[in-house]
This record gives structure tokens, sequence and C-alpha cells, in this order.
């Protein structure tokens, strides 16, 4: 009976221990994925913030022109 109960704890002991390697395996990967994400995200928020600043740009281009013309149009 106690060899019985030892071989049950060993198999119980080394079934955690793989269940343990795997979900360090997945931790590892998760944190991979993680940060490709967040560069990803980074390289994204790069982009839009630029889209942002150049659609700014332009809505300034366009006001500037629209103020020239009505000055224009009030001239004569």
């Amino acid at each position: 009976m106690n060899n019985e109960l030892l071989h049950h704890l060993e198999q119980r002991i080394n079934e955690a221990v793989e269940e343990i390697s795997s979900l360090r395996k997945r931790i590892g990967d998760l944190e991979m994925q993680n940060y490709e994400l967040n560069e990803e995200k980074s390289e994204l928020q790069n982009t839009l913030d630029q889209t942002k600043e150049q659609q700014s740009n332009w809505e300034s281009s366009l006001s500037q022109m629209l103020s020239r013309l009505n000055q224009m149009d009030n001239k004569q």
C-alpha cells in the first residue's frame, strides 16, 4: 500500500512539473506576443499622430486659402 501511494504521488508530482513547464512556455509565448503587439501599437500610434498632424496642417492651409479668397472677394 505504501509503495502504491508513493507511486501515485510521484505520478502527480511529475504531472504537476509537466504542467508548470507547459505554463512557463505559454507565459513566454504570451510575453513575446505582448511585446510584438506593443511594438505594433506604438507604430500605429505614431502613424495616427502623423496623420492627425497632417490633417490639421491641411485644415489650416484650407482655412488660410478660404480666408484669402474671402478677402479677395471683399476687395472687389
